[in-house]
């Protein structure tokens, strides 16, 4: 009976021992990973959440236009890229010297239509996501990723005539690479993203005072006047609604 005891016992704590360290290494990697272009999260000071605590991903009833921007390194977006390279236990392949005129390039996707998305926040098809983002304003959209990309679609994007932003069903969301009368579906989930810039929302009131989002914000911008960072500023009343 004893020996059943002691096994149990140390049954148990190998048990609690490996569902802790498989919770620590989930945690760790979800601190690596960044939301999807376009997806909401919640953010805390100047960091933000990763996949694992991601809200979602709005219904966009259209794609939305993706900008694509090739951007040579410099000090600070080489430090952030090897900070995460590190962090992340990857190989650094990128080789950058100061000094040298010719530096490795990244490229930057970004949703810069901002009356477009706000738009389409806007519509129907959202009317739930609105009801949770303006229950806080620590919710945010990523709005723009820096992501190394492989040779092949390095060219596909440069030599693209449009890439737009496709909700996927998953919370993720497809790119569509437009080139001709060709259109290619590529993942984000197959980019190495080492940075992210997200946008806050100002919220105001419709026709019939219902809140709605008037503007996204990018950095430390200032709602415009007559909009607020924090939806519950706003008085809401529509009991004059009478049908």
């Amino acid at each position: 009976m004893k020996f059943l005891k002691h096994s149990f016992f140390f049954l148990l704590l190998s048990v609690l021992i490996y569902s802790c360290a498989s919770y620590t290494s989930k945690v760790q990697e979800a601190a690596l990973t960044f939301p999807a272009l376009g997806s909401i999260v919640k953010s805390q000071g100047h960091l933000w959440y990763a996949t694992a605590t991601q809200i979602g991903m709005p219904t966009w009833e259209e794609p939305v236009k993706v900008t694509v921007q090739e951007l040579p390194f410099n000090k600070a977006s080489y430090a952030t890229y090897s900070q995460y390279m590190e962090k992340a236990g990857k190989v650094n392949k990128v080789t950058y010297v100061d000094s040298l005129l010719q530096k490795p390039n990244y490229v930057r996707l970004q949703l810069l239509d901002k009356i477009e998305i706000t738009a389409q926040l806007n519509k129907e098809e959202n009317k739930e996501l609105r009801s949770y983002l303006k229950n806080d304003s620590d919710y945010k959209m990523m709005t723009s990723i820096d992501v190394l990309l492989a040779p092949e679609n390095l060219t596909k994007f440069l030599e693209a005539d449009a890439v737009f932003l496709k909700e996927d069903g998953w919370n993720k969301g497809t790119l569509l690479v437009v080139k001709g009368s060709q259109t290619q579906r590529i993942q984000l989930s197959e980019f190495v993203v080492f940075d992210a810039k997200f946008a806050s929302f100002c919220w105001g009131e419709d026709i019939y005072h219902h809140k709605i989002i008037k503007a996204l914000l990018n950095g430390n911008e200032n709602c415009p006047q007559g909009t607020f960072n924090r939806a519950s500023k706003i008085k809401e009343d529509n009991s004059y609604l009478k049908f």
